[in-house]
């Protein structure tokens, strides 16, 4: 159960309770919902079935999981990934924050670097632990961690793979170590991972901050060790349709090899032994949790390179099904999902269970030659400022432990959202409002989530790519592009909090999405030197740390005060977060009419007009 502050009565957890149990009493279910975030890896609008007829426009793949997700609940139109590429939008969907408030401006693709997460910064995972959740990420992590020698440093230069008499004066990196740090030390209870999915070294998988040895399959199933002994990583695999490196990898070994990895590794199994380590987390959690609710993020490893689809993903067909190896790694994706959400029903767990499917990015060219557009009607793609590159599929699904609809089913909402407000909406759902130095770029949806589309909840959009950023004004439509110079490693790591929060000096691009959602007509020489002024002060206010801000926000903050109460119903109850009455918790005031107390109001957030 979650450990509630001393200032929030039982009366009013039981209120909330009521909503999100579907009327149930406290008794007869579990007082929190189970959450699932499923993280597809450069899946488009244009890749699920479900997106046909809102923004997609042909789509070769069928996704029936996916799909079903989005009959039975909310599938979002107007829905972003922070970056245009998967490792900033990673650390930005955990921390509620722009990629650049990390340590690095574009986020940290490399295992052996520093970790990008700030170790002032709270995760989701953070704030669930706290709220007594067993917490469990399985996947790709792209968020550094730094790698170790045999005696625990760090290191620093040398040769990846280890001998059994090495050379004096050379350092071997010990895999049985783990990194330097991990996603355990973020919140996570359990882990299964492999840094860089199936893309780049080392190419070895970690339970829990260790490597893993004896990876084998039998009997229907993946099963593995602990890896006692750390063994030569001489690397070689056929990698199958690699455009992005280059084809085939050989045995280039010469004590001295950048290409690392263990036997066992095969990247048409990656999805499966994912899907395992996941499948291992809900059970163990199901036998053991003690009532507790669960969070899991799962991040696949597809689509991305390389295309190496499996012959049969536990017994389902695979490769060669669609017309590219691209499509078939779809597919792949879609079963990942069949087979968790499969898991969740026939244990009593789906329904009260949170899911929401979405991806790290826009999608990839290389169906194109049969016909098949990853972004839709958006323009470009994985990478890219434009909205191709990072308007992304997002479905939530939920019902309560009896059936009842909290999600409505079949539903549609068009308003904008960024993966960041996941953040400030767990903190929402969770009744834990989170402090004015965190969640830095979250605003919380959970009106949305609930059918409530009375208010625009999020009033600026702000997207990165590799060198710009773009600043979307909700209402208007307007989107402006501006390009930055990404500041260098030292500059990032040395330089303070702000150090990479660069902003550009001038717009490059200006369009109006509202007139033209496939940005084809640049403004940029028909709009006024004032109105672009104004537009990019706007942006720089947005990102920038300012006098009363020094941290900056693009947001408001949740707490201010940091007092355990939400600001704006402090606001609301009395006109100042300084000074507020808590007895409005216990009275049965109801200041607008409706019904419902001012106290219930504010816990069941059905006051749509309250500021964010």
């Amino acid at each position: 159960m979650i450990p509630f502050r001393a200032n929030h009565s039982l009366w009013s957890f039981s209120v909330l309770i009521l909503l999100l149990c579907g009327n149930l009493s406290v008794a007869e279910a579990q007082t929190e919902p189970n959450i699932v975030v499923f993280y597809a890896d450069d899946v488009g609008i244009g890749d699920i079935t479900a997106y046909l007829n809102a923004g997609g426009t042909t789509t070769l793949s069928d996704t029936p999981n996916v799909d079903a997700l989005a009959r039975d609940g909310m599938l979002f139109t107007d829905a972003h990934s922070a970056a245009g590429l998967c490792a900033p939008s990673r650390y930005s969907l955990l921390t509620g924050n722009l990629p650049a408030r990390g340590q690095f401006f574009a986020g940290q693709f490399s295992a052996g670097g520093q970790f990008q997460v700030r170790p002032n910064q709270k995760t989701i995972a953070n704030m669930l632990q706290d709220s007594g959740y067993n917490t469990g990420y399985v996947g790709k992590v792209h968020l550094g961690g730094g790698y170790q020698d045999a005696d625990g440093n760090p290191y620093v230069a040398g040769n990846f793979r280890s001998i059994q008499e090495p050379n004096p004066g050379l350092q071997f990196v010990d895999w049985t170590r783990g990194f330097q740090k991990s996603v355990n030390d973020i919140g996570f209870n359990y882990s299964f991972i492999s840094h860089d999915g199936i893309q780049s070294t080392p190419y070895i998988y970690f339970e829990n901050n260790h490597a893993i040895d004896n990876l084998r399959f039998a009997n229907g199933r993946w099963r593995w060790g602990r890896a006692t002994t750390n063994r030569a990583v001489v690397f070689d695999q056929d990698y199958v349709d690699n455009d992005l490196l280059g084809g085939e990898i050989q045995d280039i070994d010469t004590g001295r090899n950048n290409i690392v990895g263990w036997p066992y590794w095969d990247s048409t199994k990656t999805g499966e032994v994912y899907t395992q380590a996941a499948l291992k987390f809900l059970r163990r959690h199901r036998r053991s949790g003690g009532g507790a609710p669960f969070y899991l993020q799962f991040a696949s490893q597809a689509v991305h390179l390389p295309h190496t689809p499996t012959d049969d993903f536990f017994g389902q067909p695979v490769a060669g099904v669609e017309e590219t190896s691209h499509l078939d790694m779809v597919r792949e994706m879609d079963l990942q999902v069949g087979v968790i959400i499969e898991e969740l029903r026939s244990t009593g767990m789906l329904n009260n269970t949170l899911f929401i499917f979405t991806s790290d990015n826009g999608g990839l060219r290389f169906s194109r030659p049969v016909g098949h557009q990853t972004s839709g009607i958006y323009r470009s793609r994985k990478g890219s400022i434009h909205e191709g590159g990072h308007r992304v599929p997002f479905i939530a699904r939920w019902f309560g432990a009896d059936g009842s609809e909290i999600v409505p089913p079949n539903s549609r909402c068009e308003e904008a959202v960024s993966q960041m407000d996941l953040f400030a909406t767990i903190a929402d759902l969770l009744d834990a409002p989170q402090g004015r130095d965190q969640g830095l770029d979250s605003v919380s949806i959970l009106p949305y989530l609930f059918g409530d589309f009375a208010t625009t909840l999020r009033r600026n959009l702000i997207v990165s790519a590799q060198d710009s950023y773009a600043l979307r004004v909700v209402r208007s439509g307007i989107k402006v592009i501006g390009s930055v110079r990404r500041p260098s490693s030292s500059e990032s790591l040395n330089g303070g909090e702000a150090a990479n929060l660069v902003v550009p000096d001038e717009l490059s691009m200006i369009f109006n999405l509202q007139n033209d959602i496939s940005e084809t007509d640049d403004l940029i020489t028909s709009t006024s030197a004032e109105r672009q002024q104004l537009l990019l002060d706007l942006l720089h206010r947005r990102i920038l740390p300012r006098p009363n801000s020094p941290i900056g926000r693009s947001t408001r903050a949740q707490d201010r005060d940091q007092d355990g109460l939400f600001d704006y119903w402090e606001r609301r109850g009395s006109g100042s977060i300084e000074d507020f009455d808590e007895s409005i918790f216990t009275s049965n005031s109801d200041r607008d009419g409706d019904g419902l107390t001012d106290a219930q109001e504010y816990f069941l957030r059905s006051d749509a007009t309250t500021p964010n």
